[in-house]
C-alpha cells in the first residue's frame, strides 16, 4: 500500500510540471502543435487539455507580449517547411523529411518500422505539412500497413428473424395514452 501511495504522490508532481511547463511554453508563443510534439501527443489533445491556459492570463502584461513577439519572430525564422509524407511508405517518409534536416519517428512504438520493413504507410503527421519548424525536429507519423488492423469499417446489422418481423398482438388490457 505505501508504494501505490508513493505512486500517487509521484503521478501528482509529475502532472503540476507538465502544467509548469506547458503554461511557460504558451507564455512564451509556442504553438499547440510545438508542445503536442514534444509531449507525443496530438496538437488537439494538447489543446483540449490545457485550453484554459490562454484565457488565464489575465491582465496586460508587457514582458508577456515582448515574449510573445519574440517567439512569433522565432517561428518565422525556422526555415523549414515540413512536407507531407502522408501516403507514402515509412522508408520514402523518411528519407524525404531526413533530406530536409528533420527526423521522422514512428507515433506508435509497438508498430515494427525496421528501415528493411517494407509496406508500412503514413496515414497521419504531427506537426502537419506546411508548418515551420527548425532544423532537427521530429516529425511524429503514424503508420498502417502489413500485419496492422488499421480502421474497420462498422459492421452491418444482420437481417432481422423473421419471428421479430410478425406482426404483435394487440394489448387489450391496457389504457393506450
Amino acid at each position: 500500500m505505501a508504494a501505490l501511495s508513493d505512486i500517487g504522490v509521484v503521478r501528482r508532481m509529475l502532472d503540476q510540471a507538465e502544467l509548469a511547463a506547458v503554461r511557460a511554453a504558451r507564455r512564451h508563443g509556442n504553438s499547440w502543435a510545438e508542445i503536442a510534439t514534444h509531449l507525443g501527443v496530438t496538437r488537439q489533445s494538447s489543446w483540449e487539455r490545457w485550453r484554459d491556459l490562454d484565457g488565464s492570463a489575465g491582465a496586460y502584461e508587457p514582458a508577456a507580449d515582448l515574449l510573445t513577439t519574440r517567439a512569433h519572430e522565432q517561428r518565422r525564422a525556422s526555415t523549414i517547411v515540413v512536407p507531407n509524407v502522408v501516403g507514402l511508405e515509412w522508408i520514402d517518409a523518411s528519407d524525404v523529411l531526413n533530406d530536409k534536416g528533420l527526423v521522422a519517428i514512428n507515433a506508435r512504438p509497438d508498430t515494427p518500422t525496421m528501415p528493411q520493413d517494407r509496406g508500412w504507410i503514413v496515414t497521419d503527421q504531427s506537426p502537419e505539412s506546411g508548418a515551420r519548424v527548425a532544423a532537427g525536429s521530429v516529425i511524429r507519423l503514424w503508420l498502417t500497413g502489413d500485419g496492422d488492423a488499421g480502421v474497420r469499417e462498422p459492421r452491418r446489422p444482420r437481417p432481422t428473424p423473421k419471428s421479430a418481423r410478425a406482426m404483435r398482438p394487440e394489448p387489450r388490457d391496457q389504457a393506450v395514452g
